[in-house]
């Protein structure tokens, strides 16, 4: 799976050849179709529905899948929503029954969600603050500010490179939820694989 903030941009590198093989490195992805359509959850309690597209590489014959980064890999629910619980939790200590109702989903989702991103906080927080200094090199950024917990702490990092990106790489605000995903709530919500 590769994740991609643009994906219009990101389909445009695959039929180019541009895109090289994340599993070998050496060969470069093709289009090969498209993955099955998912119906994902949006925040407001609307709905999309997508067909990611799908490469092949030549070398190793592998296919990825080019997920949007605002969905996450095996989640029926965009990564807003799934933001928008995680820092309700965090950062303002609203209950998951809450935070559910809210949402429009099962309170069960909600404390799926939480754990995951709780149990894989410190990882996140540390690939997040890596990106951050390579966005912000030169530049007069201020340093995320503790939170008071491991997930909260994460969730301003990845705040963080959301920000960075959009202020000194010229990514629009309307690029926020898409950049979260890319920088980190995607990749670390997705499930341990065989569950």
């Amino acid at each position: 799976m590769l994740l991609c903030a643009d994906a219009d941009a990101a389909s445009a590198d695959l039929a180019s050849g541009a895109l090289a093989c994340p599993s070998c490195g050496a060969g470069r992805l093709r289009p090969w179709g498209r993955g099955r359509e998912r119906v994902i959850r949006l925040r407001g309690g609307a709905t999309a529905r997508l067909s990611p597209r799908r490469g092949r590489c030549g070398s190793c014959r592998a296919t990825h899948i080019l997920l949007p980064s605002w969905m996450a890999s095996r989640r029926a629910d965009a990564v807003g929503a799934i933001a928008a619980a995680a820092v309700a939790s965090a950062l303002h200590g609203t209950g998951t029954a809450r935070i559910g109702a809210d949402l429009g989903v099962p309170a069960a989702t909600v404390r799926g969600w939480l754990r995951r991103l709780r149990v894989r906080a410190g990882a996140m927080r540390q690939d997040a603050m890596v990106v951050f200094g390579r966005l912000t090199a030169g530049c007069d950024a201020p340093f995320p500010e503790p939170s008071g917990s491991a997930l909260g702490d994460a969730l301003s990092a990845v705040a963080a490179c959301a920000h960075a990106a959009i202020t000194f790489c010229g990514r629009t605000a309307a690029d926020w939820e898409p950049l979260l995903g890319l920088f980190g709530l995607a990749r670390f919500l997705a499930p341990a694989p065989g569950s």
